[in-house]
């Protein structure tokens, strides 16, 4: 196995990776649950109150479905444009990493996971920092690139 990608991650795709961790996660399933049980709420109860509390319940809804994600967005943006073009070389014995004239190499016993999003892989360097690759970046063969690359990280 020996695979060399040269990338910058676009806002979408921090945007995806951001939008796919809180959905999956405890924070996610309240954020639905709240949004049905308001969409529920206001479909009994829309006729039996005033203007100002349907503003209320229609800005409670469009929070997590509009407001929230736009957030989202704008942040991905924000720290896209922190980002720098890297370098990432994954081999037999490990993954190196190139950032400007900087340069680090990590042996496949120090990647802590690899997570799989829909055509997006993450690779973990320890709890909260990875590397992500998505389809675009390693093109049309993501699938068993994305499968080699999680067999390594397994061993």
């Amino acid at each position: 196995m020996n695979y060399k990608f040269k990338y910058k991650n676009t806002a979408f795709e921090l945007f995806r990776l951001s939008f796919f961790f809180l959905y999956s996660s405890l924070v996610g399933i309240v954020n639905i649950i709240f949004t049905f049980a308001m969409l529920a709420l206001i479909s009994v109860r829309w006729h039996e109150v005033n203007n100002f509390l349907r503003v209320i319940l229609v800005f409670a809804v469009l929070f997590f479905v509009l407001f929230q994600p736009v957030m989202m967005y704008q942040k991905a943006v924000k720290n896209e444009k922190s980002l720098k073009e890297l370098t990432l070389e994954l081999g037999e014995k490990g993954i190196s990493v190139e950032v400007g004239s900087e340069h680090d190499f990590m042996e496949w016993s120090r990647i802590k996971a690899g997570k799989r999003f829909p055509q997006m892989l993450i690779i973990f360097t320890d709890n909260t920092n990875g590397y992500i690759l998505t389809k675009r970046i390693v093109g049309k063969d993501y699938k068993q690139i994305f499968k080699d690359i999680l067999e390594r990280i397994k061993k």
